[in-house]
């Protein structure tokens, strides 16, 4: 590692003070929820956790919808756990890729952490009709680091002026999967189905780590409830940004949601009638969904 690539690291780099910090608080808000997820036998996953910040966040609320309208999602689709707290261990995780690829931390990991971060100023990443790239998402934040986080981009095989910046968030999809995927469980707490739909909250846009087939008809019962799942996660992590991130109001949140999901026309048909028993219980539970995310209106 050369001099620059030390210095950017040590200037991205949290205090071990602020580390410890952030990890206490992601320990006492998974304790508050009681989802049987126990993080100090799992410090890789717990550091990375509490990397993520309003990510981490971002699946808390994401859980608590999930809590709030289990019973009838549970009814209606027929899923046979009698707890929701297996999908809300589910949510609480599937964005952990957002602190990076798995393995080794390198500076290439603060350079996503950086690119993660909550932006500061507006930015669209779609500009006239076209994705808008990584560096000029970059320069509308006017980060200080900037050309330190291009040029470590470019050392790991992306390059900055020509991704998109959606194309390079979504990238967090298969490194969620990965991480999850690596990590020693031992049957407890996370299973491979809950690995699986984690890593495929993105299926409809095309991320698909976990080589999950909805495009044919599920067979058999679990492969059916894995499709559900998935396709109420899925739900769920979209509601939980047009709400939190985009701030918008409920109805305008459901009316963007079918919109995504009728861009789908290829879906089997049992698939599609799981994907709208799950929007259809969303739409009507806007009144209890109020104080589930954290700047819904």
């Amino acid at each position: 590692m050369n001099t620059e690539q030390e210095n950017f690291r040590t200037e991205m780099e949290p205090s071990e003070t602020e580390k410890e910090a952030a990890k206490e608080r992601v320990l006492a808000e998974i304790a508050e929820l009681d989802i049987g997820l126990n993080l100090e036998k799992h410090p890789e996953i717990l550091d990375r956790l509490a990397e993520i910040g309003h990510h981490f966040r971002d699946g808390l609320d994401m859980a608590r919808v999930i809590q709030t309208l289990y019973g009838q999602f549970r009814e209606s689709l027929g899923l046979r756990d009698a707890s929701p707290k297996r999908l809300m261990r589910t949510a609480v995780l599937h964005d952990i890729g957002k602190s990076g690829p798995a393995g080794e931390k390198t500076d290439f990991h603060q350079a996503v952490r950086c690119l993660f971060r909550e932006p500061t100023r507006p930015f669209n990443p779609f500009s006239q009709g076209k994705p808008t790239t990584v560096t000029a998402f970059i320069e509308s934040q006017e980060m200080p680091e900037s050309e330190s986080i291009r040029e470590t981009l470019r050392r790991n095989g992306i390059d900055p002026d020509r991704e998109s910046a959606i194309e390079f968030w979504r990238r967090h999809v298969g490194w969620s999967y990965d991480i999850l995927k690596n990590e020693r469980w031992d049957g407890e707490a996370v299973d491979d189905d809950m690995i699986t739909i984690a890593g495929s909250h993105h299926i409809l846009e095309g991320k698909n780590p976990a080589e999950l087939n909805i495009g044919n008809e599920p067979q058999g019962e679990d492969d059916l409830e894995l499709i559900e799942m998935t396709g109420l996660l899925a739900a769920v992590d979209k509601y939980q940004a047009f709400r939190h991130r985009a701030n918008l109001d409920h109805a305008e949140t459901m009316r963007r949601l079918r919109g995504m999901f009728e861009s789908h026309p290829e879906l089997p048909d049992m698939t599609k009638e799981k994907f709208k028993v799950v929007l259809d219980i969303l739409d009507r539970s806007g009144p209890e969904l109020k104080d589930c995310c954290r700047t819904a209106n």
